[in-house]
């Protein structure tokens, strides 16, 4: 399982077969802002990894466990680039 945004894109890049500058064109980032995601510099947010995923072409699935409800909860985040999901950029997380 991939636990941090460095592999998680590490892997996109890879798979794809992408520079760090071309997967930046494709997100609409700085190369430089894969680059320290890469390197663990900054950990980017899920709104960022988000981005990155969709200019490559991947679905965005998240998982996670709701202390409060006690479930677990499953969500896709996008299903293409340029689509939107109704969810401004900075309010991935939902408050949680």
């Amino acid at each position: 399982m991939l636990t941090t945004a460095a592999q998680i894109v590490v892997r996109i890049r890879a798979e794809r077969q992408l520079s760090m500058s071309s997967l930046a064109v494709l997100a609409g980032v700085p190369t430089s802002t894969i680059s320290r995601i890469e390197s663990g510099q900054i950990e980017p947010t899920l709104g960022m990894i988000r981005r990155i995923a969709l200019g490559a072409g991947y679905h965005l699935h998240v998982q996670y466990y709701d202390l409060f409800s006690g479930t677990l909860e499953d969500h896709a985040v996008g299903a293409r680039a340029g689509e939107s999901t109704g969810d401004e950029e900075g309010d991935d997380d939902h408050g949680r």
